[in-house]
């Protein structure tokens, strides 16, 4: 790629602007040069990015979402409860890593520029970490969107050194939610907190950005799973979400001045996008099952440990008040006796109290894991809608300064998956289907094809971390189409 070409990549890739553009037209026809900068940069990716589970499934996980790995797919995930931790609170962390090592034509635009063949083959992955903390059927959590882009062999327009142009695109969706009615209708919510960077690094980290900027918006979701039915309901929505530009250094921005002047963009949007889906699972392993916690399961037992504390303290009032009635000389002492032969009588009921939650504990997590048959059948269906933008281009036509409209229509993405646990306890197995619409007009729609598996690996309490029964879990899942494959790998707990 020619010097003059990267230089201007470099300036312009993070959208952020470095001076005022001209804004006296809106863009021309499509293949003619951007001559203004009253436009927008269309962030939509068609590609499902998420973790190795929503991955397998072709993104089809709106009314399966559940824990950190269904996040991003619907935020009502942040208060599922579910059998497998009977504890009044619970926690989630996951980490998920996604890498196109085909990226081609990543963004499906068709490579209708000239040099866009050097643009594909920069390096892309994603990072998907995540963090949830549920409380009864309250759900608090964050999870982070993170790719990373690396543009090779870029000449410094300062220093005239080749370097490395890194972009990152992080967004934070920070998330709570909660379970009504004990449970069976779930709604969750957040913030969603875009930031682009860009800096120029042979190294992955650097001392300060070159551009960044910062957009906000807002997200929710609902799940409808009646109890120990089979079908679950899901549906979710992101209003759309733009970052503005802002101003650094000075430019004429009169190309007939400075013939190297980009016009940068107004915005860059992530468009409103939607989604709605519905699960059913086959086979004999409980759908939908209610969460339990210990308290309710031992509910008997501790209501009748209760009454005999209370029992036991009348009678310790009652032996007081006679004590103090009669008299006697040493009155304080026969209390504090009293009062000491019942301290240690409730410390035995409280030994009582821990050995019935300790046993509903057992219990439950052995009916769980060992007692409830493993084989099911889960299919699952979802329709992605995403928004239609005014006055906008793709990501590369940004970057090349050549207009390729982008969302001039609202686009429809079916998705289909189906998930087994085929090796009991062992290992679990899922694929899927899913259209990926064009935002072009040059292109038409791909239809990816995706698998993945989860891998029960070992059992191992994290250093006491964890429950002794932990068991981990590996999965990787792949994600194939026409000039693009991707693979994503995770760790998690393994239910």
């Amino acid at each position: 790629m020619a010097a003059r070409t990267c230089g201007k990549i470099l300036l312009v890739a993070a959208s952020v602007v470095l001076g005022p553009g001209v804004t006296a037209a809106q863009l021309g026809p499509d293949g003619t040069p951007i001559q203004n900068s009253d436009y927008t940069v269309d962030l939509t990716r068609g590609a499902v990015i998420g973790t190795s589970r929503v991955t397998g499934l072709a993104g089809a996980a709106t009314s399966i979402a559940e824990g950190v790995e269904g996040g991003l797919q619907n935020p009502a995930a942040v208060a599922w409860r579910g059998p497998q931790w009977p504890e009044w609170y619970d926690y989630w962390l996951a980490l998920g890593f996604i890498y196109p090592f085909d990226s081609g034509d990543f963004y499906n635009s068709g490579q209708v520029f000239e040099e866009t063949a050097a643009f594909g083959d920069q390096d892309f992955f994603f990072l998907i970490p995540g963090a949830y903390w549920q409380m009864w059927n309250f759900g608090i959590g964050l999870t982070i969107d993170a790719q990373f882009v690396t543009i090779n062999d870029i000449e410094n327009p300062t220093s005239g050194d080749i370097d490395r142009l890194r972009l990152r695109f992080t967004t934070f969706h920070i998330q709570v939610g909660y379970g009504f009615l004990d449970g069976q209708l779930i709604i969750g919510g957040g913030l969603r907190i875009l930031r682009q960077r860009a800096f120029l690094s042979n190294s992955l980290v650097a001392s300060g950005d070159s551009f960044s900027t910062i957009g906000l918006g807002g997200e929710v979701g609902v799940i409808a799973q009646p109890h120990n039915k089979r079908w679950r309901l899901g549906a979710s929505i992101y209003p759309k979400l733009s970052t503005g530009r802002r101003t650094r250094g000075g430019s004429s921005g009169d190309p007939n001045q400075d013939p190297q002047t980009f016009f940068l963009p107004d915005a860059t949007t992530l468009p409103t996008n939607g989604n709605i889906g519905f699960s059913y699972q086959f086979g004999p392993r409980p759908p939908n099952p209610p969460w339990v916690s210990i308290e309710a399961f031992a509910a008997d037992d501790l209501a009748r440990l209760n009454r005999r504390k209370q029992q036991l303290a009348a009678a310790e009032a009652d032996r007081i008040a006679a004590v103090r009635a009669s008299g006697r000389e040493d009155v304080e002492l026969q209390v504090r006796t009293i009062e000491a032969r019942y301290d240690a009588k409730n410390a035995e009921l409280e030994e009582e109290r821990k050995a019935i939650k300790k046993q509903a504990y057992k219990v439950l997590r052995n009916r769980f894991r060992n007692e409830w048959p493993r084989r099911y059948h889960l299919l699952t269906i979802d329709l992605e809608i995403t928004g239609k933008l005014d006055n906008a281009v793709g990501v590369e036509s940004f970057a090349y300064q050549i207009v390729q409209r982008s969302g001039q229509n609202v686009s429809v993405s079916p998705r289909v998956g189906y998930e087994t646990e085929f090796w009991p306890r062992r290992m679990k197995g899922r694929f899927g289907t899913y259209v990926e619409p064009s935002r072009f007009e040059a292109t038409a729609a791909r239809v990816h094809f995706t698998f993945g598996l989860d891998i029960n690996v070992l059992r191992w309490n994290v250093f006491g971390l964890w429950p002794d029964d932990y068991r981990w879990q590996i999965s990787a899942s792949f994600d194939v189409a026409a000039e693009y494959s991707a693979v994503s790998l995770g760790i998690g707990g393994w239910y």
